[in-house]
């Protein structure tokens, strides 16, 4: 229901990075609208409760894909963490020093 602030939506990740998520289907929210997210990474139980805005995202710029990006609204320590050695052991990137 359109202005229901407790809608759900359910989509798959494209993308992750420490930033943000990019969908694979557009979310169903208004450009600039704040979101609350909870997802799990692959082989990790972790479960992350994050706010993100919704964003524009395509690649030439003229908006035909909106909804597609979520921008981490000040993503905590562990959250970011956690996030990071995922993308790492993806990429195949040596663990951070220390």
């Amino acid at each position: 229901m359109p202005g229901d602030p407790d809608r759900r939506a359910f989509r798959l990740a494209a993308a992750v990075s420490e930033d943000g998520l990019r969908l694979e289907r557009p979310a169903p929210y208004e450009i600039g609208r704040p979101v609350e997210l909870r997802f799990m990474l692959p082989d990790d139980p972790t479960v992350l409760s994050l706010r993100a805005e919704i964003a524009l995202s395509d690649d030439d710029g003229e908006g035909e894909h909106g909804g597609r990006e979520l921008a981490f609204i000040e993503p905590g320590r562990d959250a970011r963490q956690v996030i990071h050695r995922y993308v790492a052991a993806r990429l195949g990137l040596p663990p951070p020093p220390g």
